[in-house]
């Protein structure tokens, strides 16, 4: 059996660990800009532009969050040895829903204008008429995109998934505060005791602790996919209420992990040393990361490709116009101005697939600091693109590409998301373990397997 590493290093640190200086400005700067975008587009009366902007930032950043916790949940369920030197931040990614659930509370209700099948839209040309297509939606559209019910439900599925996860984080993180409290005695923060009671045994608790994650991990995920298809479902492709494509929800949730993932490895990479586990976050590590990587770029092609071609073929009025506004270039058939985001398709192709899934063939990109902080912040800004596109298609109006509002707005305001996303995380991690301290998988599984030159400077 491999020997335990050494974890008194991880817990003597968390006393003395405070937010750097450079990331209380970042943040600050960030969350500044979001607001100021977000002023500047109510101010100069573009509604559509400023919330339109929150729900990009809003699903943007609770695909973030959530998507940390859930990849925790499956390094829990899979047993696997090979993440947990990144399991805590992963964790500490959940910090920022209850932040982001009182930001989706105050969207949904002063921002529900944009949506046109309310009544009271500020949507250009006024409401859409839901006039049904058969006698069975005539029975449910009306009532499933009635206002109080799409509140209702929003605000209830959500509270119930944030709860959920906030369990699994609060299982995983208590055997870990029960054993840096026995070290650091007097020294230890107050608030922990909330977390740890009277216990002190904390291999008592870790065995308790991986049943339970076993036990909340499986809640966790399934009503991540439900609720997160429900989130798609309503926030995006409502926005079009005549559109549906049945595999959007997965499409959405994955795509949520693969941004998280992204976000998880640029995070690592600069904060190691901040944290205090560089010894920890090795090529070895990077390296699965950037597989993973990889394979959920290709499931995000493989979806999206999936979507568009049963549209394409069964060429359905109801589905058809969501795609020609966003992927058709300019001809003789659709006039002038009417398509005026297809080149913006075209980028989003190449940020979220073609660039990517090139740069992480390489086995020694996945293994380099910044090229691979360069590649996830490539995917990152794929999705924010991609995201842009599937909500102010819906509700820009206009025969002009938006180009000024989309960097000086849309990017704004999700700049002031991440920014708080960023400022959340980085207060929880400052006040716990940074590892999963008390984890028995922290050691190297015996069976392990990786290839010496993984982890020797240069080895491609």
């Amino acid at each position: 059996m491999s020997p335990a590493p050494d974890m008194n290093p991880v817990i003597d640190a968390v006393p003395n660990r405070t937010l750097p200086m450079p990331l209380l400005a970042g943040t600050g700067a960030a969350i500044l800009i979001g607001i100021g975008a977000f002023g500047f587009a109510a101010g100069t009366g573009q509604w559509e532009w400023a919330w339109g902007a929150v729900l990009v930032g809003l699903v943007f950043s609770l695909g973030l969050s959530m998507g940390g916790v859930i990849f925790a949940v499956i390094l829990s369920l899979s047993k696997a040895h090979w993440g947990r030197p990144v399991k805590r931040v992963a964790e500490a990614f959940g910090a920022y829903l209850p932040v982001g659930w009182v930001l989706l509370l105050a969207f949904l209700l002063l921002g529900n204008g944009l949506y046109p099948w309310n009544p009271e839209t500020f949507i250009a040309g006024g409401a859409v008429d839901l006039e049904p297509h058969s006698d069975f939606s005539i029975r449910t559209k009306p009532i499933w995109l009635s206002l109080p019910f799409f509140i209702g439900r929003q605000l209830g599925g959500t509270l119930l998934l944030f709860g959920l996860a906030h369990a699994f984080i609060y299982t995983s993180l208590r055997p870990d505060l029960i054993r840096a409290s026995a070290r650091l005695g007097d020294k230890a923060p107050g608030w922990w005791s909330m977390i740890t009671g009277s216990s002190t045994d904390w291999q008592a608790e870790m065995a308790k602790s991986e049943k339970r994650q076993q036990a909340i991990g499986i809640l966790v995920a399934v009503c991540y996919s439900l609720i997160f298809s429900m989130l798609a479902f309503d926030l995006i492709m409502s926005l079009s209420p005549w559109w549906y494509t049945n595999m959007f929800g997965a499409w959405f949730f994955v795509s949520s992990v693969w941004i998280s993932l992204a976000m998880l490895t640029i995070y690592v990479l600069i904060a190691k040393e901040w944290l205090g586990i560089s010894s920890f976050i090795t090529r070895s590590v990077t390296h699965d990361l950037g597989k993973l990587l990889l394979a959920f770029c290709m499931f995000w092609a493989y979806t999206t490709f999936a979507q568009i071609l049963p549209i394409w073929y069964g060429q359905m009025p109801e589905e058809t116009d969501f795609f020609l506004v966003r992927m058709f270039e300019l001809t003789d058939t659709i006039p002038a101005g009417d398509a005026p985001w297809y080149v913006l398709t075209q980028i989003v192709g190449v940020m979220c697939f073609l660039l990517p899934f090139t740069a992480l063939l390489s086995r020694g990109i996945k293994k380099m600091k910044w090229p691979l902080i360069s590649v996830c912040t490539i995917i990152l800004i794929g999705i924010f693109l991609e995201r842009s596109l599937l909500v102010y298609g819906s509700v820009h109006l206009e025969k002009s590409f938006p180009i000024i509002n989309l960097i000086v707005i849309g990017g704004g305001v999700t700049i002031g998301f991440v920014g708080l996303f960023l400022l959340a995380v980085s207060a929880a991690l400052a006040a716990v373990p940074a590892l999963n301290v008390a984890d028995p998988k922290m050691a190297p599984h015996p069976w392990d397997a990786h290839i010496h030159s993984l982890d020797a400077p240069g080895a491609h």
